[in-house]
């Protein structure tokens, strides 16, 4: 059975970007009520774009996920470990050097972090309440989503604006 995707990656970038921009479209912006235009030269400049830029995000993500696989890891084979090397790192001990009022320092901060995380479960998080409030507000803050896309989307104009003088 043959889907619109099939049909859709055999068409040339000038008529997908008119797709993405049809079916981008038929969304309704919940806060305005209205359709969400974006015209179709925008994603046609986001298809033409060589893939080079690409590759890096897709690389910095991959990182991202190693990383985080990683310290997954670690974190299920010994939390206690795991705890106390976080700890360490974040007030810049190294775990060779403890003296033993650091050691004790540390064992007393774990068996408070097993408690806090034992009363608060679900509401617990490692990182301070102002880290996690940064990335909540930042996450939902459209004004600050927009500065962003737009600075990338200018940076993205510059790039191509001098590989396309480079190309001449």
């Amino acid at each position: 059975m043959r889907k619109q995707y099939d049909d859709f990656t055999q068409l040339k970038p000038k008529d997908m970007s008119k797709a993405i921009s049809d079916m981008t479209l038929k969304y309704i912006n919940p806060s305005t009520q209205e359709p969400t235009r974006v015209p179709p030269s925008h994603y046609e400049k986001i298809l033409d774009q060589v893939t080079e830029k690409y590759m890096a995000d897709i690389t910095s993500r991959q990182f991202l996920t190693i990383m985080y696989n990683q310290l997954s890891a670690l974190k299920k084979e010994d939390e206690k470990y795991f705890n106390q090397a976080l700890l360490c790192m974040d007030i810049g001990l190294n775990p060779k050097d403890l003296r033993l009022d650091e050691q004790i320092a540390i064992e007393y901060t774990n068996s408070f972090i097993d408690d806090k995380k034992q009363y608060e479960k679900k509401n617990y998080h490692f990182l301070s309440e102002d880290i996690i409030n940064a990335y909540n507000e930042s996450k939902n803050n459209p004004e600050l989503q927009s500065n962003v896309i737009r600075e990338s989307n200018r940076v993205e104009g510059l790039d191509n604006s001098s590989r396309d003088s480079w190309e001449r």
